[in-house]
Protein backbone atom coordinates (compact mmCIF):
# COMPACT_ATOMS: atom_id res chain seq x y z
CA UNK A 1 0.00 0.00 0.00
CA UNK A 2 1.28 3.53 -1.02
CA UNK A 3 2.08 6.00 1.95
CA UNK A 4 -0.31 8.87 2.03
CA UNK A 5 2.42 11.66 0.83
CA UNK A 6 -0.30 14.31 -0.30
CA UNK A 7 -2.67 16.69 1.54
CA UNK A 8 -5.54 18.02 -1.01
CA UNK A 9 -7.76 21.07 1.05
CA UNK A 10 -10.69 21.97 -1.22
CA UNK A 11 -11.87 25.56 -1.09
CA UNK A 12 -14.51 27.84 -2.37
CA UNK A 13 -13.61 31.98 -2.60
CA UNK A 14 -16.99 34.07 -2.30
CA UNK A 15 -16.74 37.41 -2.98
CA UNK A 16 -20.22 40.30 -3.16
CA UNK A 17 -20.35 41.33 -6.24
CA UNK A 18 -22.86 44.51 -6.95
CA UNK A 19 -24.19 46.00 -10.36
CA UNK A 20 -26.00 49.05 -10.97
CA UNK A 21 -28.72 49.76 -13.45
CA UNK A 22 -30.45 52.84 -14.15
CA UNK A 23 -34.26 52.56 -14.51
CA UNK A 24 -34.59 54.37 -17.37
CA UNK A 25 -32.15 51.86 -18.99
CA UNK A 26 -34.45 48.44 -17.68
CA UNK A 27 -37.31 50.07 -18.83
CA UNK A 28 -36.04 50.36 -22.10
CA UNK A 29 -34.79 46.62 -22.13
CA UNK A 30 -37.90 45.71 -20.47
CA UNK A 31 -40.13 47.21 -23.29
CA UNK A 32 -37.95 45.71 -26.26
CA UNK A 33 -38.32 42.12 -24.57
CA UNK A 34 -41.33 41.88 -23.23
CA UNK A 35 -41.35 38.30 -23.54
CA UNK A 36 -38.83 37.64 -20.81
CA UNK A 37 -38.83 40.96 -18.70
CA UNK A 38 -42.15 41.15 -16.47
CA UNK A 39 -41.03 43.86 -14.47
CA UNK A 40 -37.82 45.93 -13.36
CA UNK A 41 -36.49 43.48 -11.18
CA UNK A 42 -37.28 40.51 -13.00
CA UNK A 43 -35.44 42.42 -15.80
CA UNK A 44 -32.24 43.08 -13.88
CA UNK A 45 -32.00 40.03 -12.30
CA UNK A 46 -32.05 38.63 -15.94
CA UNK A 47 -29.43 41.05 -17.20
CA UNK A 48 -27.21 40.64 -14.16
CA UNK A 49 -27.33 36.63 -14.15
CA UNK A 50 -26.91 36.43 -18.07
CA UNK A 51 -23.82 38.41 -17.49
CA UNK A 52 -24.66 41.16 -19.97
CA UNK A 53 -23.67 44.15 -17.66
CA UNK A 54 -20.44 45.00 -15.97
CA UNK A 55 -19.73 44.90 -12.24
CA UNK A 56 -20.22 48.02 -9.60
CA UNK A 57 -18.41 46.76 -7.11
CA UNK A 58 -16.59 43.57 -5.24
CA UNK A 59 -15.81 42.75 -1.90
CA UNK A 60 -13.74 39.34 -1.11
CA UNK A 61 -15.54 37.51 1.31
CA UNK A 62 -12.92 34.64 2.34
CA UNK A 63 -12.90 31.01 1.38
CA UNK A 64 -15.02 28.06 2.51
CA UNK A 65 -13.61 24.98 3.04
CA UNK A 66 -15.19 21.94 1.22
CA UNK A 67 -12.90 19.16 1.68
CA UNK A 68 -9.39 17.64 2.85
CA UNK A 69 -8.29 14.37 1.91
CA UNK A 70 -5.07 12.46 2.23
CA UNK A 71 -3.31 11.18 -1.13
CA UNK A 72 -0.89 8.79 -1.90
CA UNK A 73 1.20 10.03 -5.20
CA UNK A 74 -0.58 7.97 -8.03
CA UNK A 75 -4.09 9.13 -6.75
CA UNK A 76 -2.02 12.48 -6.59
CA UNK A 77 -1.15 12.04 -10.29
CA UNK A 78 -4.33 11.30 -11.01
CA UNK A 79 -6.21 14.16 -9.70
CA UNK A 80 -3.24 16.63 -11.36
CA UNK A 81 -4.23 15.26 -15.19
CA UNK A 82 -7.73 15.89 -14.28
CA UNK A 83 -7.57 19.01 -12.56
CA UNK A 84 -4.57 20.29 -15.04
CA UNK A 85 -5.29 18.46 -18.07
CA UNK A 86 -3.19 21.45 -20.32
CA UNK A 87 -0.37 20.01 -18.12
CA UNK A 88 -0.73 16.50 -18.41
CA UNK A 89 2.29 16.08 -21.02
CA UNK A 90 4.43 17.00 -18.01
CA UNK A 91 6.66 13.93 -16.75
CA UNK A 92 5.94 12.44 -12.80
CA UNK A 93 9.25 14.75 -11.70
CA UNK A 94 7.82 17.33 -13.26
CA UNK A 95 4.83 17.52 -12.15
CA UNK A 96 5.33 16.72 -8.20
CA UNK A 97 8.11 19.34 -8.41
CA UNK A 98 5.16 21.87 -9.75
CA UNK A 99 3.59 21.22 -6.97
CA UNK A 100 6.04 21.06 -4.33
CA UNK A 101 6.69 24.60 -6.18
CA UNK A 102 3.36 25.91 -4.82
CA UNK A 103 4.14 25.72 -1.23
CA UNK A 104 7.81 27.22 -1.15
CA UNK A 105 7.41 30.36 -0.40
CA UNK A 106 6.09 29.71 2.90
CA UNK A 107 8.77 27.06 3.57
CA UNK A 108 11.69 28.03 5.90
CA UNK A 109 14.82 28.87 3.96
CA UNK A 110 16.38 25.80 5.63
CA UNK A 111 13.79 23.46 4.06
CA UNK A 112 14.38 24.74 0.81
Amino acid sequence: MNKKDYVVVTAVSMFRTRYVLHKDDLEQVAEEHLDWCEDLIECARDIVSSEECEEFSQEYMGKYIVDQMELNEDDMLELFDKDNDYLSEFTTDEKTKWIRQLFKDVLPRSLI
